[in-house]
């Protein structure tokens, strides 16, 4: 075993066995490395390349600290750094090639981001792209041109005083490696809706929480190259309808865990963050997010400075707990959900046979051209407890209307559309037969009564006419505070002790995601006026709700009392 190597694998045993504090998530990127070792071992389609690490390693000894006491210094990687950065280049294919194809990471703030992606940016446009004889477009993408930058300064920076930096011609737009021609751009935000005739061999994704949509993330699809890397490296955020915690987060969480069915060999993924339930005053808890940080006086320091000041300062705990716990929380100004709640109520399969069921229906009419849902609610009784199944589908009147919420929202109302969650109407406006008879059917497939059909009576007194002539109940849901209070805060509440389950829905999640209240003489309802963002799925919901939260029980079906206490879902 080589020294690398074994430094690694002293490293990720003494991280499972808590030597070193390690949240849950980065103990599975320990076990998952010792795992590949042992498939390496047994013939695998990778191997460990111990010269190759050794590369990595000494090539940061060639560049310089920028900031703080060790400034001008040459790098010399912790540990910590070493298990990620010699597993992207130490691990081969059978034709020594690298392994990893895409290289995500997650880890509280000032952990040295920017200088393991400046480095990373420069050994591949100087040694990887030599190697392979090729030109390689590099390009570093923030939200912002200036968020953009910060790798490409880092990187000049990094260069200052090396002896490498002969090797790089600079100017204010690119970073040149003068033998192979390869280079590095920083993009701004019009490359990411223009860039469909690049080509990267890497692309680094800077901060990725704060990206709201994927036009970067797809800038790195499909690129021509023989080692292509799409690498990100980021912070936890405060919003979790964007991307990188819809997708990567969640995806790259599945990766590790070992107990998931998802594997995805030429994926690198380690996450730093506190656990749920770890009391947040603990230091051997800061030091989970933060390996670098936690590690000398000074960091250790500033952090419980901030901790101080977040316990004094009530708003300024959410910035904690995501900058220096890299926890994901949504943060919203009277925001009504909390969303770690809302997506525990989540299920992949209902624990209940749905057919013959009661629902009670709730319609969100648009004013024609918007974007009109419906909900099901069905109570149901498990022993003497309620619980309340959601399903949710939203109408959109035509293609031309789904692209302008595309370009409003930053949302990806098409592939949505594809998965089933949006119907397009094709119609000039929302056609309300269609919505109807979507109602209609879905209810005659499951077999479900429809005890109530909900309306707010805004864009569909038409509507409610034609269905109470044709023998439905129909009930009018007024947008008052005192109409619409209970249901809002009951359904809330319902949400909070787990009554309320639901199937994927991604639609429904950024909606829910989005509600905001308003209160007025202690009530509260949904504020429409509030943001401009969807919410008209959780509309149709609490409208649904009211109604549903009055059900009378005749004849039910539970499953009891031991299905409650299980630990299956």
């Amino acid at each position: 075993m080589g020294e690398i190597l074994d430094e690694l694998v002293r490293y990720a045993k003494a991280c499972i066995a808590q030597e070193i504090p390690s949240c849950r998530k980065h103990v599975w990127a320990c076990q998952r490395f010792l795992h590949d070792l042992e498939r390496a071992a047994a013939g695998w389609d990778y191997h460990w390349d111990e010269a190759e690490a050794a590369r990595i390693v000494r090539w940061f000894t060639y560049l310089r600290h920028s900031k703080g006491i060790l400034a001008g210094q040459p790098i010399e990687l912790t540990t910590w750094q070493k298990f990620s950065l010699c597993q992207l280049y130490g691990w081969r294919r059978a034709d020594g090639r690298k392994r990893f194809r895409k290289y995500f990471k997650e880890v509280g703030r000032k952990n040295a981001k920017s200088q393991e992606e400046a480095g990373i940016v420069l050994y591949e446009i100087a040694t990887q792209s030599t190697r392979n004889g090729e030109i390689y477009e590099t390009y570093c993408a923030g939200t912002k041109r200036d968020q953009s930058k910060i790798i490409f300064n880092e990187c000049i920076n990094m260069l200052t005083g090396s002896p490498l930096r002969k090797k790089f011609k600079i100017t204010n737009v690119s970073i040149k490696h003068i033998k192979s021609g390869s280079f590095l751009i920083p993009l701004c935000k019009e490359d990411g809706r223009k860039g469909d005739g690049t080509n990267p061999a890497l692309l680094v994704l800077d901060e990725y929480h704060q990206h709201a949509t994927t036009e970067f993330y797809d800038l790195g699809l499909g690129a021509n190259n023989k080692e292509p890397l799409l690498m990100i490296i980021t912070t936890a955020g405060v919003d979790l309808t964007y991307p990188c915690y819809t997708q990567e987060y969640e995806y790259c969480s599945r990766i590790l865990d070992p107990s998931s069915d998802v594997e995805n060999d030429e994926y690198f993924v380690d996450i730093c963050e506190a656990d749920h339930g770890d009391d947040i005053s603990d230091r051997r808890v800061w030091q989970k997010a933060n390996p670098i940080r936690m590690s000398y006086a000074e960091g250790e320091d500033k952090i419980a400075g901030e901790y101080e000041i977040a316990k004094s300062i009530p708003e300024k705990m959410i910035s904690f707990r995501t900058k220096c716990l890299n926890q994901w929380i949504m943060a919203k100004q009277n925001g009504y959900m909390d969303m770690a709640k809302w997506k525990a109520c989540e299920v992949s399969e209902l624990p209940v046979d749905v057919s013959g069921m009661p629902v009670y229906v709730g319609f969100d009419m648009s004013a024609k051209i918007d974007l009109t849902s419906v909900a099901f609610v069905l109570p149901v009784k498990f022993g003497e407890r309620v619980k309340y199944i959601v399903y949710s589908h939203s109408f959109i009147p035509s293609y031309e209307k789904l692209r302008e919420h595309i370009a409003v929202d930053k949302v990806p109302y098409d592939a949505w559309a594809e998965q089933g969650f949006v119907t397009v109407t094709e119609s000039e406006v929302v056609d309300q037969g269609q919505v109807v008879d979507y109602v209609l059917k879905t209810c005659e497939a499951h077999g479900w009564k429809i005890e109530m059909l909900c309306f707010d009576p805004n864009n569909a007194t038409k509507m409610e006419l034609e269905l109470s002539n044709e023998g439905y109940n129909v009930q009018e849901v007024f947008q008052s505070y005192r109409h619409l209070n209970e249901a809002t805060q009951g359904f809330r509440e319902q949400v909070y002790e787990g009554n309320i389950l639901y199937l994927h829905n991604p639609v429904l999640n950024y909606a829910m995601s989005n509600a905001v209240t308003r209160s007025s003489n202690g009530f509260i309802k949904i504020d429409k006026d509030a943001t401009r963002k969807r919410i008209d799925p959780v509309d149709a919901t609490l409208c649904a709700f009211k109604l549903a939260l009055y059900h009378e029980w005749d004849d039910y079906r539970g499953l009891g009392d031991a299905w409650l206490d299980s630990e299956d879902w």
